[in-house]
């Protein structure tokens, strides 16, 4: 019995993890046992809703504050990079890319599935596939169990601009690691990747709760 204590250990760890978590995803498993095994003592948040003078000034001051700053910041480097990448391109933005990276892994998907699989409200969604089947890079086809519902596969001229584009991200991709080592951007895809969890749940389940219900409920 000795030599499955590992296992047993492994299923407690598991079944836990099925209580609080809405996602099958061994990453987010590995993630959950990582938090829970090293992690240590959890700090606690202190949640206010009053801020002297003193405090909105020197904001930055408030880790909180200063991580959503930078994530902020990171994303409007990482998107001026992306503009110089795709400039000569028919894809235009990220939004574009992924939207068609998305389809050359998953094929023909339902309109609404892409969209939201990209957390973009359905009229913002709507527009972009509009530009990508106007340039001819997807294309609209009927789904043979259900003919009222219209999925969105890549083209051929698509998929060909598509691998085009893919080194030009990968260049993207290099500037925005910037100085970070190897075993620095291993934690940091590990911590971002344990965030984008816990907020892909909200989004899933509780995405048209109040911003003060969010935070009492997950904070």
């Amino acid at each position: 019995m000795n030599k499955y204590k590992l296992l047993r250990e492994v299923l407690q760890h598991l079944e836990e993890f099925e209580t609080t978590n809405s996602n099958e995803d061994i990453k987010e498993f590995s993630i959950y046992l990582k938090d829970r095994l090293f992690s240590g003592e959890k700090t606690t948040q202190v949640h206010k809703d009053n801020f002297t003078v003193s405090e909105v000034i020197n904001y930055q001051d408030i880790p909180e504050v200063e991580f959503s700053t930078l994530v902020g910041t990171m994303y409007r480097f990482a998107r001026h990079y992306i503009k110089k990448a795709l400039d000569s391109k028919m894809i235009h933005t990220i939004d574009e890319f992924g939207f068609m990276a998305t389809l050359i892994e998953s094929g023909r998907l339902n309109k609404s599935d892409l969209i939201n699989r990209h957390l973009m409200e359905i009229s913002s969604g709507s527009e972009i596939l509009r530009r990508l089947i106007k340039k001819g890079l997807i294309r609209e086809i009927q789904d043979k169990g259900d003919r009222r519902m219209i999925l969105v596969e890549l083209t051929e001229k698509g998929r060909k601009e598509l691998f085009d584009t893919f080194a030009e991200m990968h260049k993207v991709s290099l500037i925005v690691k910037g100085n970070l080592n190897s075993e620095e951007l291993k934690e940091m895809n590990f911590l971002l990747n344990k965030l984008k969890y816990f907020h892909w749940n909200i989004h899933e389940y509780d995405k048209n709760s109040a911003i003060d219900e969010l935070v009492t409920k997950y904070v």
